[in-house]
């Protein structure tokens, strides 16, 4: 928890100074060599990912891109989002890869989001409790800024630098909803919260 509370002490949303440079390369890649999956698939949202851990190195989103407490409440088996760090083909795409490098040991349950005209995710906070044992991280792909793509934190719209890394407090309130005709996506990493991630956000701060 400490250590969550010292990224926050930084700010609710962090541009770091890393980035994946062409970043819809990484759109047009993963298109081409894979298939999105539904995300959350009982919901009748237009929500797909593409996992970049899993819990085989597969890629079914089975049950990485389901909702871990649904997920439980159907089939009677817990999950935790460390539960899922083996690493699928998508995750070695090059930059991907070289970005994540200090941190690779710490990357648990991450996946490409891809939200198709009208996909959303109502208002929700990621974490529940007193313990906090991981962090988010938002590398913005393709379509992520307002009017039309909108990423809002609390009450404030969040505007996106494209292939940057962003450390995200999403234990905040938060929603995304895509208002156009186009795909939005964007990475998102779950990273596990210890001195050393820590460390990689703090020391990559775009202004320090």
């Amino acid at each position: 928890m400490l250590e969550y509370l010292t990224l926050c002490g930084y700010g609710d949303f962090i541009e770091l100074n890393l980035r994946i440079d062409q970043p819809k390369k990484v759109v047009e890649w993963t298109e081409e060599n894979f298939t999105y999956v539904k995300y959350n698939p009982r919901k009748d949202v237009n929500r797909y990912g593409l996992s970049l851990t899993s819990l085989d190195g597969g890629l079914s989103g089975v049950p990485d891109l389901d909702s871990l407490i649904e997920y439980e409440r159907i089939t009677g088996i817990q999950y935790y989002e460390q539960h899922f760090k083996t690493k699928t083909p998508v995750y070695y795409y090059p930059a991907l890869e070289s970005l994540l490098k200090p941190i690779e040991d710490d990357v648990m349950r991450s996946h490409i989001l891809k939200l198709g005209p009208g996909g959303f995710f109502p208002p929700h906070r990621d974490y529940f409790g007193l313990y906090f044992d991981n962090f988010r991280a938002i590398i913005p792909l393709k379509n992520m800024n307002p009017p039309s793509h909108n990423f809002i934190l609390e009450d404030k719209g969040l505007t996106w630098d494209i292939g940057k890394l962003y450390f995200l407090d999403t234990a905040k309130m938060h929603y995304v909803f895509n208002a156009s005709m186009q795909d939005m996506y964007m990475i998102v990493l779950n990273i596990e919260l210890n001195e050393r991630s820590v460390k990689f956000i703090t020391e990559h701060m775009e202004y320090k």
